[in-house]
C-alpha cells in the first residue's frame, strides 16, 4: 500500500505525491521545487510524473523534473502540452508503475484534453480539476 501526501504549491493548490517508502510518483507537478524539496527530504526515488491536462500550474515543472531525474511523463493524447509527454493516454488505456496500476478515463470539460487516473487497487482517482470536494471545476473548453 502506498503513501499518499499532498505537497502545498502556490498559494492555492498542491501536488500529489504518492510513495512506497523508496520510490514515487507526483501528479501535476506545477512546481518542481517543492516536488525535488519533498523528494530529498524523504529520500524518495522520482518514477513517474502523471498529468492530468495542460494548465500551467499543472505542468509548470514538469522540464525541470525532467531535466534533473529523466523519468517517464504519462499524459493526455494530443495535449497542448504533448512537447512534455512521453507517453501519451488515452480514455481505456491501462498503465502500471512499479506496484500500482491505473486505468485512464477520459474527462473533458475542464479542459478537452483533461483525463483522470484511477487505482482501483488503493482506492484512488487523480482527476486534476475536474472534481473537487465543493464542487466541480470551471469549464474553460467542451
Amino acid at each position: 500500500m502506498g503513501q499518499l501526501q499532498p505537497i502545498p504549491a502556490f498559494d492555492d493548490n498542491y501536488i500529489w505525491l504518492l510513495s512506497d517508502g523508496r520510490t514515487a510518483l507526483v501528479v501535476d507537478p506545477g512546481d518542481a521545487a517543492v516536488v525535488i524539496e519533498a523528494l530529498q527530504r524523504q529520500q524518495l526515488r522520482l518514477a513517474a510524473i502523471l498529468l492530468t491536462h495542460h494548465h500551467a500550474d499543472h505542468t509548470g515543472g514538469v522540464a525541470a523534473l525532467q531535466k534533473q531525474f529523466q523519468v517517464p511523463v504519462y499524459g493526455p493524447q494530443d495535449s497542448p502540452a504533448a512537447r512534455l509527454i512521453t507517453h501519451p493516454l488515452q480514455d481505456g488505456d491501462r498503465i502500471a508503475i512499479g506496484h500500482w496500476s491505473f486505468s485512464i478515463l477520459a474527462v473533458p470539460g475542464h479542459t478537452l484534453d483533461h483525463i483522470a487516473f484511477h487505482c482501483r487497487e488503493e482506492k484512488l482517482l487523480f482527476c486534476g480539476d475536474t472534481l473537487f470536494s465543493c464542487g466541480c471545476g470551471r469549464l474553460f473548453e467542451g
